[in-house]
């Protein structure tokens, strides 16, 4: 009996097709959970029709002064989606910083574990304000 690892595929934010076949390019395993990860931290409360609370808002937070309990606050807020909308992963860390470089910005770095594929991966994204 040959056991197979698990596969997840999804569509990649940017929707190309394959010059050969004529089928939808995807993404798969790490890189499809990664694009999810990100999907759901980029999403603000209300954008995602008949699921009003999906995503952390987390824009709304750009413009703050970066304390403890808003650092704690973002965590949670990612922590809580991530649980509830991506149950594929394990988070490890959420780690929040202000950008030293850049005004109004928040990086984010989240580590996590995938259990079916035993792969660790992260996710790093920086929140900043549209000028």
């Amino acid at each position: 009996m040959i056991l197979q690892k698990q596969q997840y595929s999804d569509i990649p934010f940017f929707i190309s097709r394959n010059s050969f076949t004529g089928d939808l390019n995807l993404v798969k395993d790490v890189n499809a959970i990664r694009q999810s990860v990100k999907n759901i931290i980029l999403t603000n409360q209300g954008e995602r029709p008949f699921d009003y609370y999906f995503g952390p808002s987390l824009f709304q937070n750009i413009f703050e002064n970066l304390t403890f309990e808003l650092i704690l606050d973002v965590q949670t807020k990612i922590a809580t989606n991530l649980k509830k909308y991506e149950n594929r992963v394990d988070i490890i860390d959420i780690m929040v910083k202000e950008s030293k470089t850049e005004e109004y910005t928040l990086n984010i770095k989240i580590y996590y574990f995938i259990p079916d594929l035993g792969i660790n991966d992260n996710v790093q994204i920086a929140i900043t304000r549209n000028r």
